[in-house]
Order: C-alpha cells, then structure tokens, then sequence
C-alpha cells in the first residue's frame, strides 16, 4: 500500500496553488517525520551529514568555516518548513512556497534515511524479509512523494521558448 491515493497527490489548481489529495493520516506521518528531523539536526550523528554537505573536500580547514557559517542557516531553513507543515498538515490546499516547504523536509528525510540505510541508486528491489524492509518501502515511497510534488511545481513554470535555452 502506497503513501497515496492513486489520484496526483498534489493536484495544481490555480495560480500557484495546490489542491492536497494525500491522506490526513499520512499527512500526520510526515509532520512527525518532520518533527523528528528537527530535533536530529542539531546533532552531530554520522546519518545527518547529507543534510551538510561538504563544500571544500579538499580544505577541512576552509569547509569548517564553511560548515560553521552555513550550518546556522539551514538548520533554520529546516525549522521554517517543519513550522509550515505543521501549520498546513491539514489543509485543503497549499501554494507553491507551502508545498516547496513540504517538498524539502520530505526529501531532507529521505536522505537521513537513505544514509542511514545505505541505499543506492542500484538499490530497486526490497526483500521483504529483511528487517529493514519497512525503511525500504518508506524511503522508496518518499522519494516517489517527492516526484509527485516536482510534477505539480513544474506545472506553474513559465514556458520557455527553444530560442530563450
């Protein structure tokens, strides 16, 4: 059973705005989810680092300062969007902002759980006897959710003329 209908999950319905065709119960899943992964951030764990990536491989000193200036920022990014699904988990629908904020805390624990399960892009089957198949199944499903919510947001780009590329 998928985290949703089979109807688009997020269906665009007017002028940046969305209309929410995703279970209340799943809706609540995520803003624990969310929840989960505010209060995680703040710490040091080995699973955290693809939410801070590495920006001077090559200069530990220099992405130290680096990491300590960006840090800041997107641990407060991050508390913005779980502040707006927390704020919408119920709601008919969402604009683009609303939506984009669910779209990246969504992703953001796709990739603490992805690392946490070391997952690759070669990882398509999921034996379900294994006891990580219900963290399979999850990051699977999240990651199709956060398709879903690319396809409405691409609906409302403007088009782009083959001589504007």
């Amino acid at each position: 059973m998928g985290l949703f209908r089979r109807e688009r999950p997020f269906q665009p319905i007017g002028d940046d705005t969305y209309r929410v065709n995703v279970p209340i119960e799943t809706r609540r899943g995520l803003l624990s989810l969310a929840e989960e992964l505010g209060e995680a951030q703040t710490g040091d764990r080995p699973e955290l680092r693809r939410l801070f990536p590495t920006a001077y491989p090559d200069d530990p000193e220099r992405d130290a300062g680096f990491q300590i200036f960006a840090r800041d920022e997107l641990i407060e990014r991050r508390k913005e969007a779980i502040d707006v699904i927390r704020s919408t988990v119920e709601a008919d629908t969402l604009t683009g902002e609303e939506l984009s904020a669910w779209m990246g805390i969504v992703n953001d624990f796709r990739l603490v759980l992805g690392t946490m399960l070391d997952v690759s892009e070669d990882d398509d089957e999921i034996d379900v006897e294994a006891p990580e198949a219900g963290a399979k199944i999850l990051y699977h499903e999240l990651g199709q959710l956060v398709s879903a919510m690319v396809d409405a947001l691409m609906t409302s780009l403007p088009e782009v003329d083959d001589d504007e590329r």
